[in-house]
């Protein structure tokens, strides 16, 4: 069993003794912990309808790596879900189908327009990779810098959706694509795709307010704001 370093760092920092039951840490893959948020509310509905999750799927717009700060890995680990990722960075994608087999990973930069190709700016850290290409030039005062701006098949959401999803629409959908977030929200069409739970990142520190911005908007389209993370919103459909 691993423990909570936490817990007992906090105990010797302190001067008291340690509990006499073990404290477990658990397992988590998001950058803040999300994916076990989102677990436990997949599992809450999915008792409520009596639904087997095993049979529904998810949506990861902006794969970057298997593991690391991933949305849906511990869905994928614990609860045997698949689903599909979306990648825009081609260097990423052996490792994301070698360490997700069981996945579709899928090639390409989803964006809002009807294009064929769009312009990628690769950061030095791939994580930081964007459309926007003042994001990366910008982050952390321009000290990560662009390693590359490279021409990359380019997607939209709603395609992506019709072609991956034509029984159901995933019961989660995340957003993480670095300051374009609520340009891909906007252009989803929630009168036919109803996700139960959608993640975005708001990316504040690049655009001020826009967190408030997804918050208003989902809001106009049935979702309420039911956890928020350092990085990360996390909607609920209150429709259904």
């Amino acid at each position: 069993m691993l423990l909570n370093d936490w817990v007992y760092a906090q105990c010797i920092r302190e001067g008291v003794r340690f509990p006499d039951i073990p404290c477990r840490s658990y397992e988590f893959y998001g950058q803040c912990g999300e994916d076990l948020i989102v677990r436990a509310l997949l599992e809450a509905r999915a008792a409520s309808r009596g639904v087997e999750l095993k049979t529904r799927k998810y949506l990861e717009v902006g794969g970057n790596h298997p593991f690391a700060t991933s949305a849906t890995y511990l869905l994928g680990k614990t609860l045997g879900m698949t689903g599909v990722i979306v990648e825009a960075n081609e260097d990423l994608l052996a490792d994301l189908r070698k360490g997700r087999p069981k996945d579709t990973v899928v090639f390409g930069a989803v964006q809002d327009e009807d294009r064929k190709t769009v312009m990628l700016s690769k950061s030095n850290q791939s994580e930081l990779s964007s459309l926007d290409r003042r994001f990366v030039k910008e982050w952390a005062g321009g000290s990560v810098g662009e390693k590359a701006l490279v021409e990359v098949p380019a997607l939209r959401i709603d395609g992506i959706l019709a072609e991956h999803f034509p029984d159901a629409p995933p019961v989660y959908v995340s957003i993480d694509v670095e300051g374009l977030d609520l340009r891909i929200l906007k252009d989803l069409d929630f009168s036919k795709y109803r996700p139960w739970f959608v993640q975005a990142e708001p990316s504040n520190h690049h655009i001020a307010g826009n967190g408030r911005q997804i918050f208003e908007f989902m809001a106009t389209k049935g979702y309420d704001l039911i956890a928020a993370t350092p990085v990360n919103l996390i909607f609920a459909d209150r429709t259904g």
